[in-house]
């Protein structure tokens, strides 16, 4: 699976298979150990906000950057249909794998279908724009699939709910910046999902 780390890491840990531990590598240089179970979760243990997000579902659903499919499944289970599409083949693997109906790889800034009732866009997808404008530009492409006076969930991370330790750099430089991670997974380097 060239140039999808992040897919190569959820399908072998899925599978019970993973080749080395996988690592995020933020800009400043920090570097963790992902922790992969936390996207396999099931809504039980969710952050309480994540649960109350999810009860706003309504209708036919595009779960826009469904990675592992951890929400499309929760949603099938409470009836909606759902379209589940993310860019990274290997997620779209694992969803399928775990059961989400339809899973397809796209691109949320030009999501297939339309007539969706809710667009979900959980684990901060609102948050890989390179830009204002390209948030702009995904908000409208997300807007153009969805039917008049459907709604949007989705979360971004402040700086309230980071986690002392590692959000500590971000605090020193406050104000709008553009912040990357790499996954370095298998000899593979590849853009983060959040």
């Amino acid at each position: 699976m060239p140039d999808d780390a992040f897919g190569q890491m959820v399908l072998d840990f899925h599978r019970d298979d993973l080749a080395e531990r996988p690592r995020y590598r933020r800009d400043d240089g920090d570097l963790t150990e992902a922790h992969l179970a936390g996207y396999f979760e099931p809504p039980s243990e969710w952050h309480p906000i994540e649960q109350r997000l999810l009860s706003d579902v309504t209708g036919r659903v595009l779960d826009a950057g469904c990675g592992v499919g951890r929400h499309a499944l929760a949603l099938q289970e409470r009836g909606h249909s759902v379209l589940a599409v993310d860019r990274s083949p290997g997620a779209v693997a694992v969803a399928s794998e775990r059961g989400v109906t339809d899973a397809v790889v796209g691109d949320l800034r030009r999501p297939p279908g339309n007539g969706f009732d809710t667009v979900v866009a959980l684990g901060k997808q609102l948050g890989l724009g390179s830009s204002l404008a390209d948030l702009r530009a995904t908000l409208s492409e997300l807007a153009a699939v969805t039917r008049p006076g459907g709604r949007l969930v989705a979360d971004v991370d402040t700086l309230d709910r980071a986690d002392p330790e590692t959000g500590a750099a971000h605090l020193a430089q406050p104000g709008v910046a553009y912040r990357t991670f790499r996954i370095e997974y298998d000899r593979l380097a590849g853009r983060g999902p959040t």
